[in-house]
């Protein structure tokens, strides 16, 4: 299954860093076992991009079992959300079969209370890139800083850029949020985030503002400009 992923990207250099994202992921399951592992996942497309890799290494590891190991994953609500955010994550829910575990409140006091509520899980899988904010120095393997609740932090796509992502869930055509259809590009708390600003165009047919996909963003850098600090 993840053989004929790799043989089917004609761009080298993702290739690669698919081929370690699988390897990360088969070491997280190596590690640890199923029921003590959950994916973080707000409905991104990083995390998107982290939950099909996750689901397709899990599916393979356990292809033996008539009784597949179940998916968990875990929605930190922290912040008003999109409608369209909230339908997606339903969809993939469906979609790949999870055991959704929602709690709200900030991510810190979110994964006390999951210590509390499930204390068998012992490691979060995290669509986490080194661009991202304070993620510069994380590995593969980061456990949570001292003052946090003690987890293995598992980061697959460290080194993915912005058109990473975007190539691998076109090329395997992965379902992602609508909202990056309507030109958002980072999506974060509904009140704070509108589309982003290099997306926008006039269509000369409609005579009306209009905004281009995430995908076609050329300029990276600019990739959370419509997410308010």
């Amino acid at each position: 299954m993840t053989v004929d992923y790799l043989q089917s990207i004609t761009d080298e250099h993702l290739a690669v860093k698919i081929r370690h994202s699988f390897n990360v992921l088969e070491q997280c399951l190596t590690k640890y076992t199923p029921d003590q592992i959950v994916v973080a996942f707000n409905g991104g497309k990083d995390c998107t991009v982290v939950l099909h890799q996750y689901s397709l290494i899990l599916r393979e590891k356990y292809a033996h079992l008539s009784k597949k190991p179940t998916l968990r994953a875990l929605f930190i609500h922290n912040k008003p959300q999109f409608d369209s955010v909230l339908q997606f994550i339903d969809e993939c829910v469906q979609r790949y079969d999870i055991d959704l575990i929602q709690i709200n409140g900030w991510i810190k006091d979110a994964l006390f209370q999951l210590k509390s509520s499930h204390p068998d899980i012992q490691c979060v899988v995290m669509g986490s890139r080194l661009t991202d904010p304070h993620s510069a120095n994380l590995k593969d393997f980061s456990p949570t800083d001292p003052t946090w609740p003690e987890y293995m932090r598992c980061n697959p796509i460290l080194n993915y850029s912005y058109n990473d992502i975007w190539t691998f869930l076109r090329t395997y055509q992965v379902s992602y949020c609508s909202m990056y259809d309507q030109g958002f590009t980072s999506l974060g708390d509904k009140e704070r985030t509108s589309p982003n600003a290099n997306l926008r165009y006039h269509n000369s047919a409609t005579g009306l503002v209009e905004y281009r996909p995430a995908y076609l963003l050329d300029d990276e850098i600019s990739e959370r400009h419509g997410r308010e600090q």
